[in-house]
């Protein structure tokens, strides 16, 4: 199962490890990318956990460094992130 699969699946703790993994091996112009992508699952992670500041401050990092990618090929809709972070 791949790391979109998993976080969708509300496994994200899993998905942080796959998309941890892919960071780790990333070419440069790519690890924003996949850091990203851990530091969203963490989030998401810490919200089910209860540690909403935890998820807070890992949702901000995450999305900040994924607008970067978000008019290219990735397709990754970010609008659910803005809306709730723009909320608080």
């Amino acid at each position: 199962m791949n790391g979109i699969q998993l976080f969708n699946d509300g496994s994200y703790f899993e998905a942080h490890d796959h998309f941890e993994d892919m960071w780790m091996e990333a070419e440069n112009d790519e690890k924003d990318f996949y850091q990203g992508l851990v530091q969203v699952s963490v989030g998401s992670y810490h919200l089910i956990c209860g540690n909403y500041t935890g998820a807070l401050s890992q949702y901000r990092k995450g999305v900040e460094k994924l607008e970067n990618y978000r008019d290219s090929k990735r397709n990754i809709d970010l609008d659910f992130f803005y809306m709730k972070l723009n909320h608080l």
